[in-house]
C-alpha cells in the first residue's frame, strides 16, 4: 500500500506541473473553469481497499467508468460503473471484485485555473465474492469521497481520488470498502 500512496503523491506532482504548463490560455470563468465545461466521461484505475476486522487488508485492482455533468460551475452530477481485475489474497484470505457502481453529487474548489479540489458525497454499491465469511456480499450505502482535479490541455483532466464506498458486516465483523484511484476525464 506504501507503493500505491507513493505512486499517487508523484503522479498527482507530476500531474500538477503539466497542469500549470500545458494550461491552454483561454480565457476562463469567474470560477477558474474555461467557458465551454460542459459534460465529461473518464476512466480511471484504482486499488479497493477491503477491510475487516481481525484480517490484513485485502487490495484487488479496480477499474471504472464516469460519466458527469455539471449542474453549475463549482457542482457536478456523476454516474459511475466498473469491476475488478480478478482476485487479490492476503494471508490465504481471497476477495474478488464483481461490480462498482455509485451516484455522486461532486463540488469542486478550484484554486488555481488548472488545479481544483473537489467532494464526493452520494451512493456506491460494491458487489464482492469472499473465499471467507459469507461469501458474496452485495452492498449498498452512503458513499464519500475526496480528490484533486489537474486541467490538461485540450479538455483534458487528470485526477486522483480517495473514496469510501460501501460498509457492513460479515458474521459479526464489521468490514468497510475503500478506493484509492488515479484517472483521466475529457470534456465534450
Amino acid at each position: 500500500m506504501k507503493n500505491w500512496i507513493v505512486a499517487l503523491a508523484a503522479t498527482g506532482a507530476v500531474g500538477a506541473a503539466g497542469g500549470a504548463a500545458a494550461y491552454d490560455g483561454a480565457p476562463r470563468g469567474e470560477y477558474g473553469r474555461g467557458y465551454g465545461s460542459g459534460a465529461y466521461v473518464g476512466l480511471s484505475v484504482g486499488e479497493l481497499r477491503y477491510s475487516e476486522d481481525g484480517l490484513e487488508p485485502i487490495t484487488p485492482a479496480t477499474a471504472m467508468l464516469t460519466i458527469g455533468a455539471p449542474l453549475s460551475p463549482n457542482l457536478s452530477l456523476e454516474g459511475r460503473i466498473g469491476a475488478g481485475f480478478g482476485r487479490a489474497d492476503t494471508n490465504g484470505y481471497g476477495l474478488e471484485v464483481d461490480s462498482l457502481y455509485a451516484g455522486y453529487l461532486k463540488g469542486s474548489l478550484p484554486l488555481s485555473p488548472g488545479f481544483s479540489l473537489y467532494g464526493l458525497g452520494g451512493v456506491a454499491g460494491v458487489d464482492l465474492k469472499r473465499e471467507f465469511g459469507l461469501g458474496e456480499t452485495h452492498d449498498t450505502s452512503f458513499s464519500y469521497g475526496v480528490g484533486m482535479d489537474f486541467d490538461l490541455y485540450g479538455g483534458t483532466r487528470l485526477n486522483l481520488e480517495w473514496t469510501r464506498l460501501a460498509s457492513g458486516n460479515d458474521l459479526g465483523y464489521d468490514y468497510h470498502v475503500d478506493q484509492a484511484s488515479v484517472g483521466v476525464a475529457w470534456r465534450f
